[in-house]
C-alpha cells in the first residue's frame, strides 16, 4: 500500500514534509494525506498559479497569448533569453515559466499582471494558503521578511480544478496541462520513471524541494504534492523519486 509505503519512507527521511496524494477518480482510491494544510514557502511552485492568472486573463480576452511584452530585467541565472531589452509574446514567457522554470519571464508576467491582481485572483480560487510577497531572485525582500507561500491542499485546488476542467474553460485547462506535461526538471517525482505521464511543476531552494502535479495512467489520474524542507537536497530528490516509482506502480 502507497500509505504505509510513504510511511516507512518518512521514518528515514531527515527533514520536514508535507504531503498530499489524492486519486480523482475515485473517492475510496488512492489518499495519503500528512499536513496538507501546511504553509510552506513555495519557491517555483507559486508558478502554476501565476501561470493560471495569465489565463484567466485570456479567458475574459483582457490580454492575448500572441500579445507581446518587453522584457527589460533579464536575471543572470536564465538560460532562455538574450542579454538586452527585448520583446517576447505572452505565451512564449509563460511556456519558458513552467517548462524551464525561468525567473526571467516569470518576473516580466508579474511585472505585467500586477503582484496585487496576482493574489486578488489567487484568492478567488479559494488558496489560502497561497501569496506572493516577491519576484524571484530578490533577495533583499527575502531579507525583509518577504517570502512566497503556498500548500499541499491548494495546489490540489489547482491541479483538480485542470483536470475537471473548471478553473478555466476546457480549452485553456487543457492548455496548462499541456505545458506541465512538457516540465523539462524531472529529478524528482519523475526520477525513476521512463514513460509515465505527468504533468507536474518542481521548486527549489537552498534546503527546499518540492514537485506538485498530476500523474495520468490511461483513464486514471492521481495528484500528488510533496512538499520537503530543512532537507538535503539530493535525499529530498531520490525521496520523491522512491514515491513518484510506488505511485505510478500503483495506479498502473
Amino acid at each position: 500500500m502507497l500509505r504505509s509505503f510513504i510511511q516507512q519512507e518518512l521514518e528515514n527521511f531527515e527533514g520536514k514534509t508535507s504531503i498530499l496524494i489524492k486519486d480523482f477518480n475515485e473517492d475510496d482510491g488512492l489518499f495519503v494525506d500528512k499536513d496538507s494544510t501546511q504553509q510552506v514557502v513555495s519557491a517555483s511552485i507559486i508558478k502554476v498559479p501565476i501561470m493560471l492568472a495569465v489565463f484567466e486573463l485570456v479567458q475574459k480576452l483582457e490580454i492575448s497569448l500572441d500579445q507581446y511584452i518587453t522584457v527589460n530585467d533579464i536575471l543572470p541565472d536564465t538560460n532562455v533569453f538574450e542579454f538586452g531589452q527585448r520583446e517576447y509574446s505572452i505565451g512564449e514567457l509563460l511556456e519558458w515559466m513552467i517548462i524551464q522554470s525561468d525567473n526571467t519571464a516569470t518576473n516580466t508576467l508579474i511585472d505585467f499582471i500586477g503582484m496585487s491582481s496576482l493574489n486578488t485572483y489567487f484568492e478567488s480560487l479559494g488558496l489560502n494558503q497561497t501569496i506572493l510577497q516577491r519576484k524571484m531572485l530578490d533577495f533583499q525582500s527575502v531579507q525583509m521578511g518577504k517570502q512566497n507561500y503556498t500548500s499541499a491542499i491548494d495546489m490540489y485546488r489547482v491541479m483538480s480544478g485542470l483536470y475537471h476542467k473548471t478553473i478555466l474553460t476546457p480549452q485553456l485547462c487543457n492548455k496548462a496541462i499541456e505545458i506541465l506535461l512538457r516540465q523539462r526538471y524531472k529529478q524528482c517525482i519523475e526520477r525513476y520513471l521512463y514513460d509515465a505521464s505527468v504533468a507536474h511543476k518542481t521548486g527549489e531552494l537552498d534546503n527546499l524541494q518540492h514537485d506538485v502535479g498530476i500523474m495520468f495512467h490511461k483513464q486514471r489520474a492521481c495528484y500528488f504534492g510533496v512538499f520537503t524542507y530543512e532537507c538535503d537536497i539530493e535525499q529530498a530528490c531520490r525521496f520523491m523519486g522512491r514515491i513518484g516509482k510506488k505511485l505510478y506502480e500503483e495506479i498502473r
